[in-house]
């Protein structure tokens, strides 16, 4: 499975930390702009935290490690 297949809100684990998918979004940049970026959000309990990906790392495979889909 590549990661542009994903399903919004489908977990994706990133750094050993749990992140669901939140698709290709516009991200605002301070100096750059607003950029199209692949979004996965996680909730640390007191705060989200957000890794955005360039749009060609949606054609990266996905690992499947116990069950569980993993970026790399």
């Amino acid at each position: 499975m590549k990661v542009k297949e994903l399903d919004i809100d489908q977990e994706v684990i990133i750094n050993v930390t749990p992140y669901k998918y939140k698709g290709i979004k516009k991200v605002n940049f301070t100096g750059i702009g607003k950029i199209q970026k692949i979004v996965f959000e996680t909730n640390l309990g007191n705060r989200y935290d957000y890794k955005y990906f360039d749009i060609n790392v949606g054609n990266k495979d996905l690992k499947e490690v116990d069950g569980k889909l993993e970026l790399k």
